[in-house]
This record gives C-alpha cells, structure tokens and sequence, in this order.
C-alpha cells in the first residue's frame, strides 16, 4: 500500500496509470504522429521517458538495432546526471549497481627513477560537495534500460520501435504534420514505410541521417589524437588497480584507467599518439597485442597481463559542433517554426572520456522533450511557434504557464519531470 497525493494505490508505484494515448496504445508505426525521435540512444530513449508524461502526444522511438542495446560503449556518468535520474525515479537503484568515484590518484614519473611511474596525489572526485550524488561507472546499455522502463511505465505507455532506419524527410509549407519521414524495415522484406509528424528530434549519432537531410553538418577537428581502450580481466601488480587513474609517463604516453562496475574488470584508455593527416584511419587497424604493450611501457616499473577481452576498440579524439541545431535557414530564422531538431552527437562530437558525450547528450534530450511536450499538450503560451519551443533551439525561452483548464486524459495535468 503507498500513500500518494490522490489517495491509497496498491501496487508499484513506479507504474503510473494509462492514460489518453497509452490506453490501447496501437502496436504498429501509425502513419501520422505528433513526435518521432529516431535513435534510441541516450539523448533518443531520455526524450521519449519524458513526453512519455504527456498522456495526449503521440510520441513514437524508432531505432534501426532489432532490439534494445547489450553493450554500450560509453560508462562514465556526471553526478549531474545522476540527478537527472533521481527526476526520473531510478537515481538510487543505478547508483546500487554501479561503480562510485569517490576519488583519482595521480602517478607521474619518478623524478629519481623517470622510466619510473610513482604516485604523486590522491584527490578526492568532489572535495566541495557540489553534489549529494556521485560520479559513476556503469555500462550506457542500463542507463538506456532505466530510461525504457520510465516509458514504457508513464501514462502514454511508450515503446521502441525497433528495426527502422531513418531514410530521409522533407518538411511542408503547411498542415499540422509537416514532416513528411522515409524509414525502412531492416529486417524482413526491407519494405520503406512513410510517417507524417509534427516534430521531429533527429538522435541518430556522429553520422546522423537527420542533420544531413535538413542540410546541417559538423565542423571542428575531425580527428588529432588517438586512443585505443580496452575493458579487460587482467593480472597486475599496480597497487591502484581499483581506483581512477590518470597515469602519465616519461615518454610513453598516458592512460586513463578506470575500474568497472562488478569489482572485475577495468577499463583502460591508452594513449597511441598523434594522428597525422595522411594517416586515414589506419591507426584503428592498431592490434590488441600493440595496445597491452603501450600498458605495460606506461605502468612501468608495474606489469599488466591480460587474460581476457571483453570490449575494446580503438578511436580518435574529435571535437565537433554543428552549425545550426534545427531546420530553420538564416534567412527564415523568426519567420516560422522549427519542425526538426537534431541533439547529441547528432549535433557535437567529444572525447569519449568520461562519457562526455553521453552526459551532454542526455540533458539535449531531457531539454528539448518537456518544451515539445508542453507546446503540443497547450501548457505552452501561444502556438507552436512561440517563444518556448525557439528556446530549445537557442532562443532564451519565455516561461512557460499552465493554461486554465489544460489537464491529462487522468484528469490531472501532464508531468514535466523535473
């Protein structure tokens, strides 16, 4: 029995009733839609969790994979983050089964000794309490987990749909669904299906098919440095094994070490160098056996052999933004509505250390959601093209005001979390 502000409820109170478009939520793609998001990543899933409360917009995920995610690359988790999920509901069961940073040892050469690494400082990870939560390690596939289970329990009963690529879109003059979107099965026959939306929030990465098709693209430096990272079961005698590390050599390089979630495994990020403009990616073809000896040069006087590989990869550093975050052209900016957003990598690439990527991208997603939410719902003042949805694409936002009247299918009004 829980106890909440409408009365007594029985049951999992995580599990919020159906209601408007979550009762006898249709199982096929409809062919109109209020908002579709394509790619269930992080900025994709944390959008749909939040116009999930909005129980009379239709909202639907499309994301090209056949099913959820199983391992994902990106680990580190800002204690910002974690309180996004305490907005959420899932803070303190994403924090039980991950690795908390509570501190970060520095190892440099020894002055004495420079072939050497000797600890040079212990740093506690939030010596002025800026947050009651902490910096955690935890594979991106749960937090997209979590962020599923919040839909699919909030009142629209939101679901992925799984196995469908993005093609392209065009956007219309006129008509309340003025984007007109190609997806296609990539399973099956590979038949192309057309949905007619409102809005759409392009979520689908680096590579997006979204930014492409509304004419934007990234700028920056595309690559200048390269890392090769590896979660491994090893044996070692470096006596911080189980603590973050930012590990510097005398001419080696560095690595950025950081145990995983489990007390087994660690990752390890270690430095291959430079990239030069003729390289063409060929440092990605830099084989395992290369990357555990760049270790072991780096930790010594310290070995480290590794008994099994679990995930690895080699990738280079690139700090990109894109030039415009929706589809609207100078020309046309403040004359009419954006119809289409692009947010998270889609839109700004960063060194994939501390799951930079994914923290910024979640808070793109979360940002962009409740203010689609509140202008299709009415909560918003005016129409669709006022201040508030401009907010989301750079505008400062007029505060936004609950209209008289403006309540949920359950006879309460929609829930913007946070």
């Amino acid at each position: 029995m829980q106890f909440h502000h409408h009365g007594y409820v029985s049951g999992d109170p995580r599990v919020q009733p159906a209601a408007g478009v979550g009762v006898d939520r249709p199982t096929d793609l409809p062919d109109e839609v209020d908002v579709l998001i394509v790619g269930a990543g992080p900025a994709g899933m944390i959008a749909a969790a939040q116009l999930a409360q909005f129980p009379n917009v239709v909202t639907r995920l499309v994301e090209r994979r056949p099913g959820r995610l199983e391992i994902g690359q990106a680990d580190g988790i800002q204690a910002r983050s974690v309180e996004t999920f305490q907005a959420f509901g899932f803070a303190n069961r994403i924090i039980d089964e991950a690795f908390r940073i509570t501190e970060t040892c520095f190892w440099k050469p020894d002055p004495d000794h420079p072939e050497n690494i000797v600890r040079v400082a212990r740093t506690p990870d939030d010596p002025n309490g800026i947050s009651e939560f902490p910096h955690l390690i935890v594979n991106q596939a749960r937090v997209l987990d979590y962020f599923a289970e919040v839909a699919r329990n909030a009142p629209a009963r939101l679901e992925p749909d799984y196995g469908y690529d993005f093609i392209t879109l065009s956007v219309a003059g006129s008509g309340d669904h003025r984007v007109t979107v190609t997806l296609r099965r990539t399973t099956g026959d590979l038949a192309e299906r057309v949905v007619r939306a409102k809005y759409v929030i392009g979520c689908d990465g680096a590579r997006s098919k979204v930014r492409e098709s509304i004419g934007r693209e990234l700028v920056g430096d595309q690559a200048n440095h390269a890392w090769g990272v590896m979660d491994v079961l090893a044996e070692t005698d470096f006596p911080d094994i189980r603590r973050k590390c930012a590990i510097q050599s005398h001419d080696g390089g560095s690595i950025l070490h950081i145990p995983r979630e489990g007390d087994h495994l660690f990752r390890m990020y270690v430095d291959l160098g430079p990239v030069h403009d003729g390289d063409h990616q060929a440092v990605r073809n830099t084989s395992q056996e290369e990357v555990e000896a760049r270790a072991n040069r780096i930790l010594h006087p310290y070995t480290l052999t590794v008994r099994k590989v679990c995930w690895r990869s080699v990738y280079e550093v690139g700090h990109r933004l894109t030039d415009k975050f929706d589809d609207v052209p100078a020309d046309l900016v403040g004359t009419r509505t954006p119809r289409v957003f692009i947010t998270g990598d889609a839109c700004h690439t960063h060194s994939a250390k501390a799951g930079q990527g994914m923290n910024v991208s979640m808070q793109d997603g979360w940002n962009i959601a409740w203010k689609l939410g509140h202008v299709l719902d009415g909560r918003a003042q005016g129409d669709p093209a006022g201040h508030l949805l401009r907010g989301a694409a750079g505008d400062r936002p007029e505060p936004d005001r609950l209209r008289p009247g403006m309540v949920g299918a359950d006879g309460r009004p929609p829930r913007r979390i946070g």
